[in-house]
């Protein structure tokens, strides 16, 4: 165990934050997971608090909340690597995600440090569908100042959970583009995707969506209400919601 002065002690204190309570086991792991962390048992806590974030349903909020407070711990553990890299999740998951108020100022800095960081980091983000007769086209914007990613991935899977498979986007000045596959004679599929930055280490820099939070495409193939061989203009709908793309046209087959 870490020597540890008073102000540590008031920090670890300041990690056990009120939470609104939620059922079940996650719940159970992330209330033990304080206990210990209050308790100064914090290599402990790290077991609990990874313990936690194994259950994939919970709130994003109230991950990133834990998230926050497990990175701190790896501070006061002297791990900086692990303290940045919890603290930049909390951030990914949550922009908004706050200390307590009265938590010491090292956890502060800390989230300040890591915000600062992610500012300079390449950005990517998908943008609306513009060939409504392509709706597998995904295409994405990066902003890349230090120009760090060596390329740019689109991640995709044909259920949430994945496995994800990759494709690589073609990109041009700041616009990259890629297509999601289409399965062989498919009236109708659904594709959950998310869009990835990499150095050339191979690193993630930059996500637009992930894994837990993947977008999600459905196209809705139709048989035509009338007889034509094909519906384009007026058959044809994209409707866009926060995190769905659903794509309805007749069939030309019928």
């Amino acid at each position: 165990m870490l020597p540890l002065t008073f102000p540590v002690l008031a920090a670890a204190s300041s990690l056990v934050v009120a939470q609104a309570p939620a059922p079940g086991a996650a719940q159970a792991d992330l209330a033990r997971a304080r206990e210990l962390a209050g308790a100064l048992r914090y290599e402990e806590a790290v077991v609990e608090y990874q313990r936690y974030l194994g259950h994939p349903d919970r709130p994003a909020a109230e991950r990133a909340q834990a998230l926050l407070e497990l990175g701190f711990i790896h501070l006061l553990l002297e791990d900086t690597v692990n303290a940045e890299q919890r603290t930049t999740e909390a951030l990914e998951l949550d922009a908004w995600v706050r200390p307590p108020p009265d938590a010491p100022q090292k956890q502060k800095d800390l989230l300040e440090r890591v915000r600062a960081m992610l500012a300079a980091r390449p950005k990517l983000e998908v943008l609306p569908r513009e060939d409504a007769g392509r709706p597998q086209r995904v295409r994405a914007s990066l902003k890349d100042p230090q120009t760090r990613a060596s390329e740019v991935l689109l991640r995709h899977a044909p259920v949430p959970g994945g496995p994800y498979r990759a494709t690589a986007m073609v990109c041009q000045q700041d616009t990259c583009e890629g297509e999601l596959p289409v399965p062989p004679r498919a009236a109708s599929f659904t594709a959950w995707y998310f869009v990835e930055a990499l150095d050339s280490q191979g690193n993630t820099v930059a996500r637009a969506a992930n894994p837990l939070a993947p977008l999600q495409l459905s196209v809705i193939e139709q048989k035509a209400w009338y007889e034509s061989p094909w519906v384009y203009a007026g058959g044809a709908a994209l409707v866009v919601g926060a995190a769905t793309v659903f794509f309805i046209a007749s069939d030309p087959r019928k």
